[in-house]
């Protein structure tokens, strides 16, 4: 049986911060399905007169400060869901109009997929397999009409995806390296399409368990950079060397940085690139610091003669 923690303990010495450990042992409660969108519109009280509530669409379209002791906005988050796993039901529901039924297909069918993993394949090849499983339940499960409304949400979440990897690179950026407004724009696009090109390592059907899929995956999958990892190392390694594969992961952590490096380069200038260096070089101060750190604690204690 192949470790699922090697690695990942490796990894995350150096900074890849990387939920490698995918499933736990103890299993959260499950989310409860909320009610349909209509249900829960039937549920307001209808609005009468002046005494009514503003709603929030009335508010968006006439701000106004709230008066002394009124959060409107405040009293509803606090009302809202409490589980983001509840949260995406919720939307889901939203979205594909879905039947109390189907609400609680959908979490029986997580459950199960979850509940038949296979740590004797690869990572990636395994999420695929149950993916897939995914795949062909929901096109049972959902009508042609929410099947397509489905199909939609799921082009938006990686479209979603790649803009938020890309916005994420680009916020890390500019905290070290003065930009102007059109090289921060052309550097932007360069990292748009080096997130695509990552994504793409990971098959569509495996994207649909990730920790942050729209599915109610309960926190028991591996995050995008978990996946993303595991599409670039491949196998797990067994019975290797800790040095070997400490050094595969920096290998393979230089070649991540050389990628990002040609998103900036030719579009800054010696001196820009500098700052950017510069700050790299500071974080990897920083990893080295910790390994080292981590490494001295597992040396066993010198006796005192």
């Amino acid at each position: 049986m192949k470790s699922p923690i090697l690695l990942p303990a490796i990894t995350a010495l150096i900074g890849f911060s990387i939920a490698w450990i995918a499933k736990p042992g103890a299993p959260q409660s499950p989310a409860p399905a909320p009610a349909k969108t209509g249900e829960i519109a039937d549920k307001r009280p209808a609005r009468s007169g002046s005494s009514s509530r503003p709603t929030t669409a009335d508010r968006a379209r006439n701000p106004e400060p709230p008066k002394a002791g009124e959060y409107p906005l405040a009293d509803l988050a606090e009302q809202g869901p409490k589980s983001r796993d509840e949260a995406k039901m919720l939307r889901l529901t939203e979205i594909l109009d879905l039947s109390v039924e189907q609400q609680s297909e959908i979490i029986r069918l997580i459950e199960d997929v979850q509940a038949r993993t296979n740590p004797d394949l690869p990572i990636i090849e395994e999420l695929a397999i149950r993916g897939n499983e995914v795949e062909q339940a929901l096109a049972k499960l959902l009508t042609p009409e929410q099947l397509a409304k489905f199909e939609q949400l799921r082009v938006r979440e990686r479209e979603n995806r790649i803009e938020a990897r890309s916005q994420k690179l680009i916020s890390q950026a500019i905290e070290d390296i003065d930009l102007t407004a059109e090289q921060r724009e052309e550097v932007l696009n360069r990292l748009r399409q080096k997130s695509k090109a990552d994504l793409q390592a990971i098959p569509a059907s495996a994207a649909l368990l990730f920790d942050q899929s729209m599915l109610p995956t309960k926190n028991k999958e591996l995050s995008v950079d978990g996946l993303l990892q595991a599409a670039r190392l491949g196998e797990h390694v067994v019975g290797e060397d800790p040095g070997q594969a400490y050094q595969r992961v920096l290998d393979q952590r230089k070649s991540e940085l050389e990628a990002l490096l040609r998103c900036f380069d030719g579009v800054l200038t010696p001196g820009q690139m500098g700052q950017y260096q510069a700050g790299i070089a500071e974080k990897n101060k920083q990893v080295e610091q910790m390994r080292q750190a981590m490494m001295s604690k597992g040396q066993p204690e010198k006796k005192s003669e």
